[in-house]
């Protein structure tokens, strides 16, 4: 059962990487545009799934807690990603958008607990870890986006982009999943690329997809806020 579940969550979570780029590259609204998105949304709704099923049956250590609550941000990006499209013609806030956020939200409060838990330990002994720091970081920028989800369903003339959010809220959410799901993936295999590598290796691979794709994604907005001559609210 493990073995199956190893082999289906890197496969499918593989297929979510490769076919994740279509939808990026293509043109937006197009039929490969909204085909690949939908793959790549199932798919991660499968890598997820496993990625949870994983933890369940295995020994639990540092590192597979951490990829778990990286395999639910990855999936809460997605979910909300693609809800907003069907949010753009006002559709209420059904149950499972509050769902989605209150799961991301426990998750983002179990991360910074057991980050600081961690530190904390190990600083007693003198010791340090970069593991508590990735706990930390993904557990206070994971919940930081599901605050501002609650914010808008309690306040919803309170989105930035205002009646364009369900596009800027798409593309930041999806390539967000993106972006997650291939730090994930970095983390898992760069042991074997580099097995002897220093912590600033480490560190570096899960800094560095965050930083550029997220400069990426900031290029996207700021090209379609001037597009619709739009200013954040």
């Amino acid at each position: 059962m493990k073995t199956f579940f190893i082999i289906t969550h890197v496969a499918i979570g593989f297929l979510a990487l490769a076919v994740g780029l279509v939808p990026m590259l293509s043109k937006k609204g197009s039929r490969l545009h909204n085909k690949t998105g939908l793959i790549y949304y199932w798919s991660m709704v499968f890598v997820a799934i496993s990625a949870v099923g994983l933890v369940l049956i295995s020994p639990l250590t540092d590192g597979r807690l951490f990829l778990t609550g990286i395999a639910v941000f990855s999936f809460y990006l997605c979910f909300t990603g693609r809800r907003s499209l069907q949010q753009r013609d006002e559709e209420s806030v059904r149950w499972y958008d509050w769902g989605i956020s209150g799961l991301m939200v426990a998750t983002s409060v179990a991360m910074i607990v057991y980050g600081v838990y961690h530190l904390s330990t190990l600083l007693m002994k003198g010791q340090f870890e970069s593991i508590g720091v990735l706990f930390l970081v993904f557990g206070i920028f994971s919940g930081s986006n599901a605050r501002y989800d609650f914010k808008k369903y309690l306040l919803p003339h309170a989105a930035k982009y205002g009646n364009r959010e369900w596009l800027f809220v798409h593309i930041e959410r999806m390539g967000g999943s993106y972006i997650a799901t291939f730090t994930a993936f970095a983390l898992v295999n760069i042991r074997y690329v580099f097995p002897d590598a220093p912590a600033g290796i480490y560190i570096a691979t899960w800094i560095m997809p965050g930083l550029i794709g997220g400069l990426l994604i900031g290029r996207v907005v700021r090209f379609y806020l001037v597009k619709f001559k739009m200013s954040v609210q």
